[in-house]
This record gives C-alpha cells, structure tokens and sequence, in this order.
C-alpha cells in the first residue's frame, strides 16, 4: 500500500496566511468532520496565532519561503481495509514530525488539517519557513529531496506502526515482494506526487465553487 507524501512551499504572506484558513476551515466533503486545525500539542490549534508569525522579518524576502506544504495521503481503500478511525491522522502526522525534528535536531512550527475525502483521505501540513536549532537560534527552513524521501518512508513506517488491522495477505505479501534496494529516480517520484497534490486540491476547488454556485442561484430565485 502507498505512501504519499508531496512538498511545495509559498512565498508570500497573503498567500500563506489564504493556504492555512482554506485548509482549516473549508467546508468539509464528510459532515462529521469538525473545521479548524491541530498541531504539536493542540487538537484545536489559533489559526490567526500561526499566521501572526508568518509575519516575521527573516520570511519577507521575496525568494524566501513562508510556509512549506506537506501533503501526506493514502487510498480510501487502504483507510477502509486498514481500519483507520477520524483522528488516525492526527497521531500518525505528529509522529512523523516529531521524528523529523529528532533526526534534523529542528524545532518547528506547524499547522495541519484532515480531509477524509472517501477516494483519498489526506492530510495538509503548513509549516512555517523557519527553525530553532538546539541552541534557539532560528534560521531559514529548507527541504531537501532527502527531506521529501524522509516524509514518504517515515509516512509508510507509521501507517504500519499505527494500523489497526492488518492488510489482507495479497496486500502485505506485495509489500514484502518489493525490491529494497529500487533505485527511483526522485525527481520523476516528486513530480508525481506534485501532481497528485494538484488533483486533489483542484477537486477540492471545483466541489467549493459548485457549492456556491448553487448557493447564489437560490439567493436569486
């Protein structure tokens, strides 16, 4: 079963600040999800608190990231298979993270909000442009293809640390079939996951448009 995880990153406020509330608070496709975000420590994380401190100095060049999206996804299938419950993702995000700021020594910053859309539940990560290291002097945060290699392998280990049901045997059997010393070119695995990203948010806009759509023709009625 497939680990997905994409990265791009944005470099203006405006910008950043528009990506962080569309993510928490657009209209969710499954009713029992609740709007808003969670972090590190929080299930109900101050949006208006993270975008504050996308103001600061040091992410106002304009080649400078703000914020670095992460977008972790898997299949409806695999999520029902699997046995994964609302609230899976939140557990199964901070530990990657965490396990991100362990093994870079970071201290970061970040926001994130789950969309259980039935064909691919995923979930969005923003996370601000700059770290602490273990001294508490901040610098700019970069992502590296090691990163984003990082975020797919550690996104998979999770999945099956956190599972609350094992995969039927064809599933499993092909997850040990695989070659472990597959050279992939990375580049054409990140422009895979760039796109995938891009579908998803691109259904997400269409669904939202539509909504509104249908909304002001009952307004004029």
């Amino acid at each position: 079963m497939g680990a997905y995880a994409s990265h791009r990153y944005l470099t203006t406020f405006d910008d950043s600040a528009a990506h962080v509330r569309y993510i928490g608070f657009r209209e969710r496709e499954d009713k029992s999800e609740s709007l808003g975000l969670f972090s590190e420590h929080s299930d109900n994380a101050d949006a208006d608190e993270f975008i504050e401190s996308l103001k600061a100095k040091r992410l106002k060049h304009p080649d400078v990231p703000v914020i670095h999206t992460v977008l972790f996804s898997m299949s409806g299938d695999e999520w029902q298979r699997s046995g994964f419950e609302p609230g899976d993702y939140q557990k199964m995000i901070r530990h990657v993270m965490k396990e991100w700021e362990i093994k870079m020594g970071y201290r970061l910053q970040w926001v994130a909000a789950e969309h259980r859309n039935p064909d691919h539940p995923h979930c969005h990560v923003a996370i601000r442009a700059a770290y602490k290291d273990r001294d508490g002097v901040e610098h700019r945060l970069k992502i590296s293809n090691e990163d984003r290699k990082f975020f797919r392998e550690q996104f998979q280990k999770t999945k099956e640390m956190f599972r609350p049901i094992d995969p039927p045997p064809r599933e499993r059997n092909y997850e040990y079939e695989r070659t472990p010393n597959l050279n992939i070119d990375t580049s054409f695995v990140d422009n895979l996951f760039y796109k995938l990203q891009r579908e998803i948010e691109q259904e997400e806009f269409q669904r939202e448009f539509a909504k509104k759509k249908a909304k002001n023709k009952e307004r004029t009625r």
